[in-house]
């Protein structure tokens, strides 16, 4: 079946689908399972989740507005819509479930012949640095960073996304991880990239690590290419490291375009609404499966 948001009914329609046979054929369930007289609720799991997915991806990026254009529209569509408060409470505490769907629809879109890669974080911001003082929200994961690239302190947690190159397009996201803000990224690095086998990863001097890209290589096989970085007090680099270095710079373009594209798309770095650790888990976990699904109907 070719996917298509045009016809917003016949996307809904799919989304459905897609996500009841996950809880027929993959592990989804354990990630929604209950242990109480109301294991099998009135508003099913497919339903919250497909409502959730599917406003988000209409533009609504919070729970409360996307609530609300479906109880304004689709209603006869799902009669037994809960309350606000149920709706918004099941959400949080299922949001390991949306991250589990968004690794199910990776592998069974990720393009087979992709052998490279690239990684970089951006900052998921729960307030900035002149309101951290009053910051209360998950204080167990969020925390205080510095994101170098925009130039700015912030408080919040850290969002490292590895995504493979394809040509002419965006890059295919088909991992992340959520990290307090400051987490080096290389920390980051060494707890996920072991996972993975077989590929070429451009990264910026933050992964530059010559014992773990050396250790990576010969246990993983993977390259974890990096720029050449100017030692302190050294010579100038030469004409041959600067065109390396461009050269790389032109390949980790790839993973700007895709985070600028998530963030203009989701709106996926502001979580300021968030208060507590299970919603911004939620918030990420929702925006990345909507953004991932944009990138499959190339909407």
């Amino acid at each position: 079946m070719k996917i298509s948001f045009s016809d917003m009914d016949s996307f809904l329609i799919w989304l459905y689908s897609t996500i009841d046979d996950m809880n027929t054929q993959t592990e989804l369930p354990l990630y929604i399972e209950r242990f109480s007289n109301n294991h099998i609720p009135n508003f099913s799991d497919n339903e919250l989740f497909t409502c959730a997915i599917f406003s988000e991806m209409l533009g609504f990026h919070t729970k409360k507005s996307g609530y609300d254009y479906i109880k304004r529209h689709y209603l006869s569509w799902f009669p037994l819509l809960p309350s606000y408060e149920v709706y918004s409470r099941k959400l949080n505490k299922f949001n390991e479930a949306l991250g589990y769907i968004f690794n199910v629809i990776c592998k069974r879109y990720f393009p087979t012949n992709c052998k490279q890669a690239v990684i970089d974080t951006a900052p998921i911001v729960v307030c900035t640095q002149r309101h951290s003082a009053k910051a209360q929200a998950g204080k167990s994961l969020i925390d205080k960073g510095y994101c170098a690239s925009k130039k700015m302190y912030y408080v919040g947690v850290k969002l490292q996304l590895l995504a493979g190159l394809q040509e002419k397009t965006l890059p295919f996201p088909f991992d992340y991880e959520i990290q307090p803000a400051s987490t080096h990224d290389l920390e980051i690095a060494k707890q996920t990239l072991p996972d993975y086998q077989n590929l070429d990863i451009y990264s910026d001097k933050a992964y530059i690590d010559q014992g773990f890209q050396m250790d990576l290589f010969e246990n993983n096989h993977i390259n974890l290419i990096t720029p050449i970085k100017k030692k302190k007090g050294g010579p100038d680099l030469t004409l041959f490291q600067k065109c390396y270095n461009y050269l790389h710079s032109q390949k980790r373009q790839a993973i700007e375009n895709l985070f600028g594209w998530i963030i203009k798309k989701t709106d996926i770095e502001n979580a300021n609404k968030v208060r507590n650790i299970e919603g911004l888990c939620y918030h990420i976990n929702v925006k990345m499966v909507a953004a991932l699904l944009f990138l499959i109907i190339k909407f």
